[in-house]
C-alpha cells in the first residue's frame, strides 16, 4: 500500500540530506579518480538502490536533486531487485517503475531466486542475492557509484544485532559509509545518510510530499531486526544519547579493525609464498604462523581467506582451523571452507581449490603446431615451445595424443641419461602430495609416455634425433590469487 506525507510548509527544512548526498558523491568521485574505486570511465551513471520504501524513495529524490544542482555530467538511475518472496513483489516493481517514469529516471529491475546455502538464514541469503543483482545492474547501466539509504537508526540496529551475536571487532564497526560493492572493485557503494536519523528522513518526505510502499514484513517480529526495533524506544528514553554513542563506538571499532588489518597484512606479506603448488593452492609458511601469538595467527588466517575471496569464518571455526592446521603436529588435515580445502603439508598451510569428485575421462588430442592447447576438463593447458636439443621429436607429437589418469606401473626418466623411476617414487621425491597426484594427467603418444603433469617431460629420446623438436609443459589454470588479488 502506498503512503504519503503532505508538506508542512513551503520551505524545505531538510536540505542537509541533499547536501549529504552531494558530499558523498564528491567523495566517491574523488576516490574513483585517485584510483581507489571503479575503473576510469565507469562513472557515467549514479545508481540508487530502490526498494520502493520510504528511505530509498527519499534517497532517489535527493540524489536527483543533488546531481542536478551540482552540474555533474552523470545521469541518475534506479535499481530494483525483485526477490519474489512476497505476494506484493510485482506491485512494488510497478510502483518503482511508475515513480521513475514520473521523475524521468532510468529504471533497471532484476529478478532473483533466494536459495539459502548450508547454515545460512533467509535474510542472509536474500542479502547475498540482492548484492549480486545490484552488481549486475550496475554493469548494465554503466554505474560506478551505487547509493544505499541506510541511516543512523539502521546503523544502531546493525551494531546491536552483531553485538548480540558475538561478532568480532570488524563486525562491530557496523556499515561503512564507503566500500567496494564486490571483490571486482568496479562499483563503489556509498551510504550518505549513516549520520542522519529516521526522523530527518520523515521530515524530508513530508516536505516533498513523497509517496512510498509500506513493506508488511517490517512489522513481523520473527525477523531479528524487527524484534530489536520494538525494544529500542524504552532504551532511547532511558539513554537519550544511545544512538550517538553507538555510532561513536562503531567508529572506534572501525579504527581498531583497520589497525589490526595493517598488522595482519604485514605478517601475511611475510608468510605468504608462491610455493610449489601455487597454480592450484595458496600457501603460508607454517613455522612463521606457529611463531605468532594465537590472536595474530587468527588475524592472518582471516585476512588470507578474505584475500582468496572466501567468506569470513566464525570465531569458533577460526579457532578450529588454527588448532588443526597450526597447533597440531600429526596427520594431514583437510578442512572445507567456502569452496576451498585447507591443508597442512610439508611445512606449509595450503588453501586449495578441491579437485573434481571424479577423474576426467581420457581425452584424445591432435597437435597441429599451435603454442598451446587448453584442456578445461583437466583444469590446465599443454604448452609447446621449440627445443631442438632436449625436446620431443615433432614426428612423435604429430601422432594422436591422449591425456589420461595414472593407472599404475608407469615409469619416467626426468633427465637425459638418468634412471627410469616409478611415477609414485618420482612424485614422492618431488614433494607432490598424494591428494594432488590423483588429479594430475599423463600425456601419451600411442604407448609412449611424453609428460607427467607436476613432474615434467619424459626424457627418453636419443641425444640428437632429427629436428624439429619441441618442449612440452603442462600448466594448470590458476584458480587462486593471493594477497594482491581475489579468487
Amino acid at each position: 500500500m502506498a503512503s504519503s506525507r503532505k508538506p508542512a510548509s513551503r520551505t524545505d527544512p531538510t536540505a542537509s540530506l541533499t547536501d549529504k548526498v552531494a558530499q558523498a558523491l564528491q567523495a566517491g568521485a574523488a576516490f574513483v579518480v585517485s584510483g581507489g574505486g571503479a575503473p576510469h570511465g565507469q562513472g557515467a551513471a549514479v545508481a540508487v538502490a530502490l526498494s520502493g520504501g520510504r528511505d530509498s524513495v527519499a534517497l532517489l529524490h535527493a540524489t536527483r536533486a543533488a546531481v542536478a544542482a551540482s552540474g555533474m555530467p552523470a545521469r541518475v538511475v534506479a535499481l530494483h531487485v525483485h526477490h519474489g518472496l512476497q505476494a506484493q513483489a510485482d506491485d512494488w516493481d510497478r510502483f518503482c517503475a511508475d515513480l521513475c517514469a514520473q521523475w524521468q529516471i532510468g529504471y533497471f529491475v532484476r529478478r532473483t531466486t533466494v536459495q539459502p546455502a548450508a547454515g545460512e538464514g533467509i535474510e542472509a541469503a536474500a542479502r547475498r542475492a540482492r548484492y549480486a543483482a545490484l552488481g549486475a545492474m550496475c554493469r548494465d547501466s554503466g554505474a560506478g557509484l551505487l547509493l544505499f539509504a541506510h541511516h543512523l537508526d539502521d546503523q544502531v540496529e546493525t551494531v546491536l544485532l552483531r553485538l548480540f551475536r558475538g561478532t568480532g571487532v570488524a563486525g562491530m564497526a557496523g556499515m561503512p559509509a564507503m566500500r567496494a560493492l564486490d571483490e571486482q572493485g568496479g562499483v563503489l557503494l556509498l551510504r550518505p545518510w549513516l549520520a542522519a536519523g529516521r526522523q530527518e528522513i520523515d521530515a524530508y518526505c513530508a516536505a516533498h510530499a513523497l509517496r512510498w510502499i509500506e513493506d508488511p514484513s517490517n512489522a513481523d517480529p520473527r525477523f531479528a531486526r524487527n524484534a530489536l526495533r520494538a525494544h529500542l524506544p524504552p532504551l532511547l528514553e532511558a539513554f537519550p544519547a544511545l544512538q550517538g554513542n553507538i555510532a561513536q563506538a562503531a567508529a572506534h571499532f572501525a579504527q581498531a579493525a583497520r589497525m589490526l588489518d595493517e598488522l595482519a597484512t604485514a605478517d601475511l606479506s611475510r608468510l605468504v609464498s608462491p610455493g610449489r603448488d601455487a597454480d592450484t593452492c595458496a600457501e603460508l609458511d607454517l613455522a612463521g604462523l606457529r611463531a605468532l601469538p594465537p590472536a595474530h595467527a587468527d588475524a592472518v588466517l582471516r585476512l588470507w581467506l578474505h584475500d582468496l575471496g572466501a567468506q569470513a569464518p566464525s570465531t569458533a571455526r577460526l579457532a578450529a582451523m588454527r588448532a588443526q592446521l597450526i597447533e597440531h603436529e600429526g596427520g594431514e588435515p583437510a578442512i572445507l571452507h567456502d569452496g576451498l580445502v585447507l591443508r597442512r603439508f610439508q611445512g606449509r598451510v595450503l588453501a586449495c581449490v578441491p579437485p573434481p569428485d571424479a577423474h576426467p575421462a581420457a581425452i584424445e588430442l591432435r597437435w597441429q603446431g599451435e603454442s598451446r592447447i587448453v584442456v578445461g576438463a583437466w583444469r590446465g593447458e599443454l604448452r609447446f615451445e621449440r627445443d631442438d636439443t632436449f625436446g620431443v621429436p615433432e614426428a612423435v607429437l604429430r601422432q594422436p595424443l591422449r591425456l589420461a589418469v595414472r593407472t599404475g606401473g608407469e615409469r619416467i626418466v626426468l633427465r637425459p641419461g638418468g634412471p627410469a623411476r616409478a611415477l609414485k617414487q618420482a612424485y614422492q621425491e618431488a614433494g607432490v602430495p598424494a591428494w594432488r597426484r590423483a588429479h594430475l594427467p599423463l600425456l601419451w603418444a600411442g604407448d609412449s609416455l611424453l609428460l607427467a603433469a607436476g613432474l615434467g617431460m619424459h626424457r627418453r629420446w636419443p641425444a640428437a634425433p632429427p629436428a624439429p623438436r619441441w618442449r612440452v609443459e603442462w600448466m594448470p589454470i590458476p584458480p587462486l590469487q593471493t594477497t594482491s588479488g581475489r579468487r
